[in-house]
């Protein structure tokens, strides 16, 4: 991870997604509070401020797949920077209504939607196959960084200066992020798929989900993610509620929880390189997922010691829950950008980030009516449950299909 460090074009590379995330971090909080502020519901408002921040990946990301694969990464990714620039400034003047509001925040959305799908399929170009565990696990550890710093610091910003103040330093980091990616000579190539005799643009989407399919791996990712995704949206959902009205934390320990899931959570990410070369991608995931589902299981006998010990065990709860979290997105990355062959990254990127971004959204909505029906602490403890139980299944039947799909091919 050092090494990546020295190299010159990867630290354009980093600083640019770190300008680029630090600046979505900080308005996403501010965006949530100006909406909170703009109606009698506020709870509904910030229900589809979080809805239309997410949607755009969801629905657009398997489309803008095929575009990734015949366009330059610099064009879509200096560009989507750009046009967010117009849009967050848009913003200023349009805070004062919640319709309009929503629908910059949406905008806003497919930029980042055309970047994320850019910035991931570039990586293997950046580094080079060899250094994909490492910058995968320097990226998820700043990612993580970021969503601890940047929502602390948006709200500094709104108490000592104002919400356009935030929102001009939102789009003043995308400019950041739109000079460092331009001057990265590598990002201009143009894609293997974007050749001579390219095919029309239906075809290559249809083509990419043929191609992601026939590579065993990525069927038994696609396949293992759809209730690994739905249960972390389930306890993104609930895990404010448990440590807010379950726990009863003050404001000053509800933020050292959250410091310690992120710190966990990092911890997971910087020691994925090392368990990567040690162990294969899917034996990974499998024993990532039992972990962060074991976790959520001992949520039971934490809520118990926790009457008699405080916050102690809360924050080490805490850290396990954002190890296992942390842990598991390294091998699926670090599977989706070696196995998808070179011409197909672009598409098995968007499918794959279509995939989780859609059902993370059904476990969030799963989650507020689990919630309902067996309290916030049950809904979280079942989902271990449930995640364990995948975990195993797929530790036996998928995986000796996998291995002998392998083994044939």
């Amino acid at each position: 991870m050092l090494e990546l460090l020295k190299d010159g074009t990867y630290i354009r590379y980093w600083l640019a997604v770190v300008a680029s995330f630090l600046g979505d971090a900080t308005a996403r909080v501010t965006l949530i509070y100006v909406a909170a502020t703009l109606t009698d519901a506020p709870a509904l408002l910030i229900a589809l401020v979080i809805l239309a921040q997410m949607l755009p990946a969801g629905v657009l990301a398997a489309f803008i797949g095929p575009l990734a694969d015949h366009v330059p990464a610099r064009v879509l990714l200096v560009g989507s920077d750009l046009a967010r620039v117009v849009i967050v400034l848009a913003m200023i003047p349009a805070r004062g209504s919640a319709w309009l509001l929503l629908l910059l925040i949406l905008l806003e959305g497919v930029g980042k939607a055309f970047f994320e799908t850019a910035r991931i399929s570039a990586i293997p170009k950046i580094v080079g196959g060899h250094g994909i565990p490492a910058a995968v696990a320097l990226f998820q550890s700043t990612n993580h960084t970021i969503n601890l710093v940047g929502p602390a610091l948006g709200g500094l910003l709104i108490a000592l200066g104002s919400v356009p103040v935030v929102l001009g330093v939102n789009a003043a980091t995308f400019v950041v992020s739109a000079v460092l990616l331009g001057s990265m000579g590598v990002l201009r190539e143009v894609p293997v798929a974007g050749g001579a005799g390219r095919e029309p643009y239906w075809q290559a989407l249809r083509t990419g989900v043929r191609g992601v399919m026939a590579v065993p791996s990525l069927r038994f990712l696609g396949a293992f993610l759809v209730p690994v995704m739905i249960v972390l949206g389930l306890f993104t959902t609930n895990l404010n509620a448990q440590l807010l009205t379950v726990f009863d934390l003050s404001a000053l320990q509800f933020g050292v929880a959250q410091a310690m899931f992120g710190a966990g959570s990092i911890l997971g990410a910087l020691i994925g390189p090392g368990l990567v070369r040690r162990y294969s991608s899917n034996r990974l995931l499998i024993g990532a997922v039992m972990l962060f589902g074991l976790s959520l299981l001992l949520l039971g006998p934490t809520g118990w010691l926790a009457d008699r010990l405080g916050m102690v065990v809360i924050s080490l709860w805490c850290v396990l829950a954002g190890l296992g979290s942390g842990l598991f997105q390294v091998p699926v990355a670090n599977t989706v950008l070696r196995d998808l062959p070179e011409e197909l990254r672009g598409r098995g990127v968007g499918l794959l980030n279509a995939l989780m971004v859609n059902f993370t959204v059904v476990g969030v909505i799963v989650g507020g009516v689990v919630a309902q029906l067996v309290s916030v602490a049950g809904s979280i403890i079942v989902s271990g449950l449930l995640l364990v139980i995948a975990a195993a299944a797929f530790a036996v039947v998928p995986m000796r299909r996998l291995r002998q799909s392998e083994a044939s091919g």
